[in-house]
């Protein structure tokens, strides 16, 4: 809005931004981000090192030891080694089922219940459902 009355003595002053100020208040922002961030590696590296056995680092820790049938409750033994060619004993029970599954038997002698080859129970069950 503009006036009608104006004085000739009274100047506005020209629009400037404290640059210095803005760059010192950017820069310790920044400064501080750093320090409480190392601050807080420092804290997890600490908390890290309490935790784990004789504050030794994982690496140490796993020197000279060997590799163990079951880690976190896992049978390893049940998967394939790499590079053996062995299989692990999961493979070799999943063989010996498909197996199973795939020849005729007896599955109780005694009340008369017979086992035959899967593919052949699928085809008799879907005939029957027709």
């Amino acid at each position: 809005m503009t006036s009608q009355y104006r004085r000739p003595d009274v100047r506005q002053e020209e629009d400037e931004l404290p640059w210095r100020r803005i760059l010192a208040i950017a820069l310790a922002v920044i400064v501080i981000f750093v320090v409480l961030g190392l601050w807080s590696l420092m804290i997890l590296r600490g908390r890290e090192a309490a935790l784990r056995a004789a504050g030794r680092s994982m690496e140490h820790a796993r020197e000279g030891f060997e590799p163990r049938g079951v880690v976190a409750g896992i049978d390893l033994r049940i998967f394939r080694r790499a590079g053996s060619g062995e299989d692990g004993l999961g493979q070799v029970l999943n063989r010996r089922k498909r197996e199973e599954l795939g020849r005729f038997g007896w599955a109780d002698r005694e009340r008369g219940l017979v086992q035959i080859p899967i593919e052949d129970a699928m085809r008799l069950v879907a005939e029957e459902s027709r």
